[in-house]
């Protein structure tokens, strides 16, 4: 390690404790040089060390900032991702529970459905190029399905669409991993938003 530079998990613990003591700004700042430090290096860490940015930039009311994070993160990826096919979905997945998990907090749980929905089907997608029939078997279930989908659906106190939404879910994983997630975003939006209550778009 060069004379100035300094060790990324210092700097993500002292992100951390700026976040405990609310003091998001310079928390992200951290954030911001620990990623840095790391691209530098050949230490490979989980998303999950990537997501932090955009829950804090939501924790500091920067919202439009943490949604434009996410899309980076699955658009562009992380520094020293593997770039391995069978791997990315997984990322993928998790990435996008953070989304919906957003969305929950922002009191927006219809739109938190969709993403719920991608994260369930990317996992899906790892599970399958990972070659891992037991698990995608099980993972793919109809009483998994609609687990998923009922959990979903009661956050936004739309039950009465359940059926609707897991005769999506079925159709999608009929065609793994062939699948179009802005395609499949719009047709759960039609369902929960503009068919169910066409007055309401949060």
């Amino acid at each position: 390690m060069g004379l100035f530079r300094k060790d990324p998990d210092i700097l993500l613990k002292e992100a951390t404790s700026k976040k405990k003591d609310r003091d998001f700004d310079n928390a992200i700042k951290l954030l911001k040089l620990a990623y840095n430090e790391i691209s530098k290096g050949p230490m490979i860490y989980p998303v999950d060390t990537f997501l932090r940015l955009p829950l804090y930039l939501q924790a500091a009311k920067r919202n439009d900032e943490a949604w434009r994070e996410f899309n980076l993160l699955l658009t562009k990826g992380y520094p020293n991702q593997m770039s391995d096919l069978k791997l990315i979905p997984m990322d993928q997945s998790i990435i996008y529970d953070k989304m919906r998990l957003f969305l929950q907090r922002e009191g927006k749980p219809k739109l938190a459905v969709r993403f719920g929905i991608f994260s369930f089907l990317s996992w899906a997608i790892g599970l399958l190029r990972q070659k891992r029939k037991d698990e995608l078997e099980e993972y793919t279930s109809r009483e998994t399905i609609e687990e998923t989908v009922t959990k979903l659906l009661k956050k936004a106190k739309k039950e009465n669409l359940t059926g609707q939404v897991i005769t999506i879910v079925e159709e999608q994983i009929s065609r793994l991993p062939n699948i179009d997630f802005a395609e499949l975003g719009e047709r759960i939006h039609k369902i929960i938003i503009t068919l169910d209550n066409p007055q309401n778009s949060c």
